[in-house]
């Protein structure tokens, strides 16, 4: 029989999509990938594959997907997108979306919108120009802290996950956190509150609303503070900037402002505590600003200082520069948020209990809820205990105040509402001696307020009248409340932090004319 020719060994050759060399000594050099698979966190991952699926949605025009390390070690994907303004998904959608269609491992810790995407000259996209997340600011709506336990644990969020904005609603995992990052998100909580957080009941309460009621549990920390003062911005090398908020204390609106300030800005702002028992009352704005600056002195002993004030807290800025002033102090800057100067404010000497609730939702639809819409017959027909109980359901529905407020609190923050804009105030000085630079909403509807159609129509608002130097008028976009509202209170933080430069180099060079008496 015939004995079959042998046939040589069949020889194949794999692409790994791996690029590397042989080196002299016959070793081979791991150079790195030929395409676009990467590996995170042990994943092998295709970011074209990532790419295609976010391209589905209906609302995507372009994506691109890239792995970030801006910290060492720290790898994580990053979506860019761009979209029909009309139709912009939000980052939870697209975090949804992918969920269903991908693993967890391989949806993006963050999402970017661009308006288009960066291209080389040869029409590719160019990942490099690709833009840092925390260059660019969230549009999605989000629930600010409304204490100073979340506001804290705001802080550690952004700081670990290196996000701008954070929501108290918003889940750690979905932001991005993982099993690398919890060992430092336990220790930042150990050392700011003394509390050991186990991995178990982190995992159980992902959300910042949650963790800070296990956090407070046992033990109110900060919340029950003697100090009004709270640190919005406590970190950074500038002169800090002191920011009084409106009617009631209720401060924590003013930290979309401090967020859009420079992150080496800090931000004081003051707040009233109504988990208090007993809160004093407040009759003469002297003695607010006074325990104000008390509280300041213990951040900055000495000048010059920089002060600020929104609403009624404009009032209360303008008496803590003058008495800083009578002590031979220097006031670097006093920036008056969209007020009138003393002596001007609504008549209200007349009303009752439940007209100042009224008014109190009111300010609060302002500021937070512009769907907040009060059935006022019904809680006209209510006794007053049940009046506030109505109030403060109704107000929780909108995360307007934080889950552990009960009727004490919001009841001591109606008394601080009411005594703020009860609160006398007759200025020492008749004539302020230095620049008063003024921010002015752009939207006000003189029909609305025809009693003040005067004072509106002075570009100063009537703050020369008792300025010695002529006054720096900026008008902002948005009105009252919503000059502190994305996207208007980026122009004002822009325009805010111009002046406060301005103001910190007339002081270095010795030109300054904000000295005391």
């Amino acid at each position: 029989p015939l004995t079959p020719t042998p046939q040589p060994p069949v020889l194949r050759l794999y692409k790994t999509g791996d690029l590397a060399r042989y080196l002299p000594d016959g070793n081979i050099e791991y150079l790195g990938r030929i395409d676009n698979q990467v590996k995170v966190r042990g994943f092998r991952i295709e970011l074209g594959e990532i790419e295609a699926i976010v391209s589905q949605h209906p609302q995507v025009q372009g994506a691109a997907v890239i792995v970030r390390e801006d910290t060492p070690g720290d790898k994580r994907l990053v979506a860019y997108i761009t979209a029909e303004p009309s139709a912009i998904p939000s980052s939870n959608e697209l975090r949804q979306y992918l969920k269903a269609k991908l693993p967890d491992y391989m949806v993006p810790s963050a999402f970017v919108l661009l308006e288009t995407l960066p291209l080389t000259p040869s029409g590719k996209v160019d990942r490099r120009a690709l833009p840092s997340p925390s260059d660019r600011r969230s549009s999605d709506t989000i629930v600010l802290p409304r204490n100073s336990v979340e506001l804290k644990l705001t802080q550690i969020w952004s700081k670990i996950l290196k996000l701008d904005l954070v929501g108290v609603k918003d889940n750690f995992f979905d932001l991005g956190g993982h099993s690398l990052l919890i060992p430092y998100l336990m220790a930042q909580i150990k050392q700011l509150f003394n509390k050991d957080i186990p991995l178990a009941t982190l995992l159980q309460n992902p959300t910042i609303e949650l963790l800070a009621t296990v956090v407070q549990k046992d033990k109110d920390v900060d919340t029950k503070s003697d100090s009004p003062m709270l640190a919005i911005q406590p970190v950074g090398e500038q002169l800090p900037l002191f920011c009084v908020p409106g009617s009631g204390g209720y401060s924590l609106y003013l930290y979309n402002l401090a967020r859009c300030l420079p992150p080496n800005q800090p931000f004081y702002t003051f707040q009233a505590n109504y988990y208090q028992q007993e809160i004093a009352p407040v009759t003469h704005i002297e003695e607010v600003a006074a325990r104000y600056i008390q509280a300041i002195q213990t951040v900055q002993p000495q000048g010059p200082y920089f002060l600020a004030g929104h609403s009624f807290g404009g009032k209360v800025a303008y008496e803590m520069a003058q008495q800083l002033l009578d002590r031979g102090e220097e006031v670097a800057l006093l920036a008056i948020l969209d007020t009138t100067p003393p002596g001007f404010g609504k008549t209200s000497d007349d009303w009752d209990d439940t007209q100042w609730l009224i008014d109190l939702v009111g300010a609060m639809k302002a500021t937070f809820a512009s769907d907040l819409e009060l059935d006022v017959e019904k809680l006209l027909s209510l006794a007053p205990d049940a009046q506030i109980q109505y109030v403060l359901e109704y107000v929780k529905m909108f995360d307007i105040l934080p889950p552990d407020a009960d009727s004490t609190y919001l009841s001591h923050l109606l008394q601080s509402f009411m005594a703020d804009h009860k609160a006398k105030y007759s200025p020492q000085q008749q004539v302020y001696p230095v620049r008063i630079t003024l921010f002015r909403s752009s939207e006000i509807k003189i029909e609305e307020n025809e009693s003040f159609r005067d004072v509106f129509q002075d570009s100063t608002f009537g703050w020369s009248t008792i300025s010695g130097v002529p006054v720096d008028v900026h008008f902002v976009p948005g009105n009252h409340t919503t000059m502190l509202h994305f996207p208007h209170v980026q122009v004002l933080a822009q325009q805010l932090n111009t002046c406060i430069q301005q103001a910190k180099l007339t002081t270095k060079n010795g030109q300054s004319a904000f000295s005391g008496f």
